[in-house]
C-alpha cells in the first residue's frame, strides 16, 4: 500500500486542487467538486497547508479593505464629479413607461421583427435568482472539466449523460462566429446544472442548463417572442442575459453583448428549432 497521502483521494489530485483552490475558498464549486476538494485536503498535508495559508491571506486582505474603504474613508468614496455624472445618467434612464413604449423602434429591432422575432410585451423589475447566480458563476471563470478542442463539440453533450438526471444537450449556434470552448458541472442554488462556455470574435458566452419542473426560474425580464419561443432578456451586473425554456428545461445565456446583438444571436439559435 502506498503511503502517498494524495492517493487517498482518487477524485482530485494536487494539480486539480491547486487549479480549483480559489473557487473552493470562495464557495463556488459544485457540491460534488467541493466534497472531492475537502477529501483531498483532509488527506494531503501539502495542499492543506497551501489552503490554510491562502485563506489567511484572503482574510487579512478583506480586513484591510474594510478598514481602508469603510464608512468615513475618502478612499471608499467616488469623487463628487463622478458621482454627479452617474446621478445624471441614472435620471436620464428613468423615462416614463409611456415614453418607453412609444419610443421609436431601433432599426435592428425592426429587422428582427421582419425575420420572425417580436418585441417587448412587458417587463418586471424584481431580481431573478437564476440570472443573478448565473452571472456570478459565469464571471468566476471556473476551470472547465471537458474541452471541445479535446473531445469535439458534438461529444460535449454526451459527456453530461449520466452526470445529470436530465438531458443537458447544449444548443449549436449557426455560423462560425460562435465557438464552443468546453463545459463543466455546476449548480444554481440547489439545482444541478450544466455549464457550457462559448467564445465570440469579441466577447464570451456562458450557458447554464438546468431542470426546473416547478418553474422557479425564468419568469422575469423583457419578453421577446422568437417564433414560437418566448425569450426573456435581463440585464444584471452589467451583463445581458437571455432566458428561455424547453418544457421543464431552462436555459440561461450570459453574455457581454449589447441587448440587440444578444437578441439577434438568440433569434439565430431558435431559428434552427433548437
Amino acid at each position: 500500500m502506498s503511503s502517498d497521502p494524495t492517493e487517498a483521494s482518487a477524485g482530485m489530485d494536487c494539480t486539480e486542487l491547486v487549479r480549483t483552490l480559489d473557487a473552493y475558498l470562495d464557495g463556488e464549486l459544485a457540491p460534488r467538486e467541493e466534497a472531492e476538494a475537502a477529501d483531498h485536503l483532509a488527506a494531503c498535508e501539502k495542499c492543506r497547508t497551501l489552503a490554510e495559508t491562502e485563506g489567511r491571506l484572503r482574510s487579512a486582505l478583506r480586513n484591510r479593505l474594510k478598514a481602508a474603504m469603510g464608512p468615513g474613508s475618502d478612499v471608499g468614496r467616488a469623487p463628487d464629479a463622478l458621482r454627479r455624472r452617474i446621478h445624471v445618467a441614472l435620471v436620464k434612464e428613468k423615462k416614463p413607461l409611456l415614453r418607453r413604449i412609444i419610443a421609436p423602434v431601433p432599426l435592428a429591432a425592426i429587422a428582427a421583427c421582419a425575420a420572425g422575432a417580436l418585441v417587448v410585451l412587458h417587463s418586471h423589475g424584481r431580481p431573478d435568482a437564476l440570472v443573478e447566480e448565473s452571472v456570478r458563476k459565469h464571471t468566476r471563470d471556473l476551470p472547465l472539466e471537458v474541452t471541445a478542442a479535446a473531445m469535439g463539440p458534438e461529444s460535449v453533450a454526451g459527456w453530461f449523460a449520466g452526470k445529470l438526471d436530465f438531458n443537458a444537450a447544449p444548443p449549436h449556434f449557426q455560423g462560425t462566429d460562435v465557438r464552443m470552448v468546453g463545459a463543466r458541472l455546476s449548480n444554481i442554488q440547489d439545482r444541478p446544472a450544466a455549464y457550457v462556455r462559448y467564445d465570440l470574435p469579441r466577447g464570451h458566452l456562458g450557458l447554464f442548463i438546468l431542470d426546473d419542473p416547478d418553474r422557479r426560474f425564468g419568469e422575469v425580464g423583457r419578453i421577446v417572442q422568437v417564433g414560437p419561443s418566448t425569450v426573456r432578456l435581463i440585464n444584471a451586473r452589467g451583463f445581458n442575459v437571455a432566458v428561455w425554456r424547453r418544457n421543464e428545461i431552462v436555459y440561461s445565456l450570459v453574455s457581454d453583448l449589447d441587448e440587440d446583438d444578444l437578441a439577434r444571436l438568440v433569434q439565430r439559435l431558435h431559428g434552427q428549432g433548437r
